[in-house]
């Protein structure tokens, strides 16, 4: 069914989902440290993809090993090692400057997706890319952190993060060329990450003294929900269009997460001029991505 919908329009809608997603795991993060929220995360999220899997799709058919591999590919650098380093990269530099840099992921996925996949970067999906990469950078620019100083080396640990992310696009393009039902992709791939996250959790002293408060693990629960809804379309999309054009477009999450953050935590997010001309700047280079050849 989700195959009429145009990829673009597809990861449009996924962008939507994930900015509901991030705004509850925020809710969690309050009460929750990182290892934990981002262990919860995946393994919930394994287990409503893997109930969506045996529901819809006929989980009796043949798949080899090959599958498997990518999928779990996609857990192991993007569920648990880009997302540990993502959140070390928050805690070195600073998450404004650490979600800055994420943004590189852009650069990284279009050069993937030309030399592995074969696809054209044109001028207007180039101008597109970079036009969300530096309107996501305004929207969570904070220029008072600039008065901390911070060695130069931190700033590659988010750089590497956004790195692993963007292998994980190319995993799944490979991945969903052999199954294409992308819900069995989404639990391995989140079960994967679980895994691997909660061989880390003994090492995490905070993680292991931290009780787990009842009304964060709903609000990761609940985001995991969104996640897996969000995974499914935008996996669809990975698999039927172009990863240096939905992948740009599934970026404009950042500016529907900006507008939840003022919509429901106004003292934590004001809606200065800047913000304005990120998100304008985002919107246009997601236009000129949809609407250029």
């Amino acid at each position: 069914m989700l195959e009429s919908f145009s990829p673009n329009l597809l990861s449009l809608i996924a962008a939507v989902l994930v900015s509901v997603a991030q705004t509850l795991y925020r809710a969690g993060l309050s009460q929750l440290s990182p290892m934990i929220t981002a262990f919860l995360m995946n393994f919930a999220s394994a287990l409503l993809a893997a109930g969506v899997y045996f529901f819809l799709d006929d989980w009796r058919r043949k798949w080899d090993w090959e599958v498997f591999f990518w999928f779990a590919m996609v857990g192991v650098f993007g569920g648990a090692a880009g997302r540990y380093l993502n959140f070390w990269g928050v805690k070195l530099i600073g998450l404004a400057r650490a979600s800055i840099l994420i943004q590189s992921l852009l650069i990284f996925t279009s050069a993937l997706g030309v030399l592995f996949l074969g696809e054209q970067l044109t001028l207007g999906v180039g101008f597109g890319t970079l036009a969300i990469m530096f309107g996501a950078s305004l929207l969570v620019h904070r220029p008072k952190e600039g008065q901390k100083k911070i060695s130069f080396w931190f700033y590659l640990v988010p750089v590497i993060s956004a790195f692993l992310f963007s292998l994980t696009f190319l995993f799944r393009k490979y991945g969903l060329a052999i199954i294409l039902f992308p819900a069995f992709g989404i639990s391995v791939s989140a079960g994967c990450g679980a895994l691997v996250l909660l061989c880390a959790l003994p090492f995490s002293a905070r993680s292991a003294r931290q009780p787990w408060q009842a009304g964060a693990l709903f609000s990761v629960v609940a985001g995991a929900a969104f996640n897996v809804a969000a995974a499914l379309i935008f996996w669809t999309a990975v698999r039927e269009g172009e990863i240096i054009r939905v992948v740009p477009i599934n970026r404009l999450s950042v500016l529907f997460i900006i507008f939840f953050s003022w919509l429901f935590f106004r003292k934590q997010e004001a809606v200065t001029i800047r913000v304005i001309w990120g998100g304008l700047l985002s919107v246009v280079g997601a236009f000129v991505i949809v609407s250029g050849k």
